[in-house]
């Protein structure tokens, strides 16, 4: 089985997770950090759970599944502990068209959630197609630590930076050229000592610079 990588829009996708242990509140976390506002089906949930689901005003119902849940929602995480329970919701899956993880089954799955990094709107995925999921974890440590959390502004920035040089319409070899220059500057120290008004500065003059050149 091979798994397409894919970014979808959870804004635009109702999304439903079934489960109020620890996994499950993973799940919501995750679903949150993309703004999806997932609804949670379950008979309890822990504390933290129900402190996220309060914080958000997320709906909230206080049963197990029954057939039909399903039915409106196109992304669904099943996190149960009952695999007689997700043998009903992956049925319902069939029927419905649903897309449907389930907690640490990947064979009944048909997608899988990838471990990521997420650094403002950069988004950095890593799948052993769910085949080896220790790995996924040990390589998503390390890009931790490889793109600190400075990153975010400096995504920011570079976003910035793009609107910038579009304005300008600055294009062809020279956009060539200012990117290259964009990403041999040392943003990262820049935005640490001075602050993200003043790389903005530093980006006028660069995109002021080359828009004299066209």
């Amino acid at each position: 089985m091979k798994y397409f990588p894919i970014f979808i829009d959870l804004e635009k996708f109702k999304t439903l997770v079934i489960g109020g242990g620890e996994v499950a509140t993973r799940k919501v976390q995750n679903l949150l950090n993309f703004d999806a506002r997932p609804k949670v089906i379950a008979p309890e949930v822990n504390q933290k759970l129900r402190e996220i689901i309060d914080l958000y005003n997320l709906e909230h119902e206080k049963r197990k599944y029954e057939k039909g849940d399903l039915q409106g929602f196109r992304l669904v995480f099943v996190a149960t502990d009952d695999p007689e329970l997700d043998a009903l919701i992956k049925e319902e899956a069939e029927d419905t068209g649903a897309i449907v993880n389930f907690a640490d089954q990947p064979e009944i799955c048909n997608f899988i959630v990838p471990s990521y990094i997420k650094r403002g709107d950069l988004v950095i995925s890593i799948s052993t197609q769910g085949k080896a999921p220790f790995l996924s974890k040990w390589l998503r440590e390390l890009l931790d630590k490889k793109f600190p959390s400075g990153y975010k502004g400096f995504v920011d920035l570079a976003v910035y930076f793009r609107t910038q040089f579009k304005e300008k319409k600055i294009s062809g070899r020279i956009k060539d050229k200012i990117i290259e220059e964009f990403l041999a500057i040392r943003w990262l120290d820049i935005l640490e000592d001075d602050g993200i008004e003043y790389a903005k500065l530093l980006v006028n003059n660069l995109v002021d610079y080359y828009a004299k050149k066209k």
